[in-house]
């Protein structure tokens, strides 16, 4: 729960999956021929591979002069081969580490010198909206932070905030911080709750035993660095600035500072009805926008002039959805029994109905949504409560990927999941065993840690 709010603030919950990613990196110093970093990406298991498996690169490329590149130019020089570019998830922790991380110039110096050797394999798999670059950005630099010998002196939230700057700066994907911190700092079956202000733990909340969550991917990709991801997150930062400023443009003096602390989720969902819903445009264009308020505030997006813009629904849902999280939260130490299961579902019916208006909706996710509720209704016309499943929603950043299911835990929970998946796989024309189920749960990087092999 929280998903796309979290870049405006919101309070997320959030377990990690059982699948994982490893990573070995080996550090060489220089010898007789000039350093060069070497990564090779094994896929997950019955995964089709998407790129080159292979990158290879002088480390000189990444540390001209000793220094580690600017990160605009990092994030050109990745892109500038589309077959490679997935190395930026890598080879970015290397230049962000020699940046932002501990005794940054020393670390710098070390790397420039040093050849680097690194082995991924991952079983997440990718665009499922499952965390999967993530998590091989966290088991990198758990590796590389382990091999320098300053893991002891990069604590797990230090660590996830270096990862998210990877994907922000150097691959050029505008996510939020959950998806980084529940990799780092989740811990196995239960959910981190995470007030996303900017990284603020607020705990490990268990699952109670009653209750059960499945994922099951709709077969549709789904990526944060697609243009429906990043204007969304536009159109939140546009809102901020508008009801920051009671709806008037900028002035002589220029833009007034964001309000709320920069976090539209401050502003409560009765305020919002009452007042600040009021001053938003339903859209905007990106020219009209910049003349009138000058910035959106947000430094890891831009406005582009010529683009059509939603404000009113991608800014309304964080400030709605945290309000939902918060219930949510609450909501898991009721009473078991129907009351609290349907609580729990609608919650996260609603969040879904709430992507689905800001345009990071698809067909496959929301016929997988309308087959809980097929299940839902099924069982109350034979007079039950409404049982085994009571809620589902799109994950991550939506528009495709994966689809987590509430329901009881037990056999008939099972059971219904399987009609779930045999209903969608016909209407899709394959096999039930096509389609990814995902179950069960692992520990984060950080209570795994890195292992040293001495050779």
């Amino acid at each position: 729960m929280g998903g796309i709010a979290d870049y405006s603030g919101s309070l997320v919950l959030q377990m990690p999956i059982s699948e994982a990613a490893h990573v070995a990196l080996q550090l060489t110093p220089a010898g007789s021929s000039p350093p060069s970093v070497h990564i090779v990406s094994i896929p997950a298991p019955g995964e089709e591979a998407h790129r080159a498996p292979d990158f290879r690169c002088p480390t000189a490329d990444l540390f001209p002069g000793g220094q580690p590149l600017e990160y605009a130019a990092a994030q050109a020089y990745f892109k500038a081969n589309p077959a490679s570019s997935w190395a930026a998830y890598v080879a970015g922790c290397l230049l962000v580490l020699a940046r932002d991380g501990p005794d940054a110039p020393a670390l710098a110096a070390r790397l420039a010198a040093s050849g680097v050797a690194v082995l991924v394999q991952s079983a997440v798999p990718e665009g499922k909206g499952v965390s999967s670059s993530a998590a091989v950005e966290v088991a990198t630099m758990t590796a590389l932070a382990g091999a320098l010998g300053v893991g002891g002196a990069l604590e797990g939230r230090q660590l996830a905030i270096l990862c998210q700057r990877v994907e922000n700066l150097v691959v050029g994907a505008p996510c939020g911080i959950m998806d980084q911190m529940a990799c780092t700092l989740g811990r196995q079956h239960s959910l981190l709750a995470l007030l996303c202000q900017p990284a603020e733990v607020r705990g490990a909340v268990s699952l109670p035993e009653h209750v059960a969550v499945w994922g099951v991917d709709s077969g549709i990709r789904h990526s944060v660095g697609g243009s429906d991801y990043a204007s969304v997150r536009v159109g939140a930062f546009m809102g901020l600035r508008i009801a920051s400023s009671c709806g008037m443009p900028s002035d002589a003096s220029g833009p007034p500072p964001a309000h709320w602390g920069g976090y539209l989720v401050r502003i409560p969902p009765s305020s919002w009805a009452h007042h600040t819903a009021a001053l938003m445009p339903k859209s905007i264009s990106g020219a009209d926008f910049l003349q009138r308020y000058t910035t959106h505030y947000d430094t890891v997006t831009t406005v582009d002039p010529a683009k059509e813009y939603a404000v009113l629904q991608p800014a309304a849902h964080p400030v709605f959805e945290h309000f939902r999280v918060s219930t949510f939260q609450q909501a898991l130490q009721l009473p078991p029994g129907p009351p609290q299961m349907e609580l729990l579902g609608e919650l996260m019916f609603q969040s879904h109905a709430s992507y689905s208006g800001c345009g990071l909706g698809s067909d496959g996710t929301d016929r997988l949504v309308e087959l809980v509720r097929a299940e839902m209704a099924a069982s109350r016309a034979r007079g039950g409560p409404g049982g085994p499943l009571w809620g589902a929603k799109i994950t991550g950043g939506g528009c495709g990927g994966t689809v987590c299911i509430l329901g009881e835990a037990g056999p008939e929970g099972e059971a219904a999941v399987a009609r779930v998946v045999e209903a969608y796989a016909k209407g899709r024309g394959v096999e039930a065993g096509v389609v990814k189920v995902f179950r069960g749960s692992s520990p984060g990087a950080a209570e795994v840690g890195a292992l040293t092999v001495s050779l």
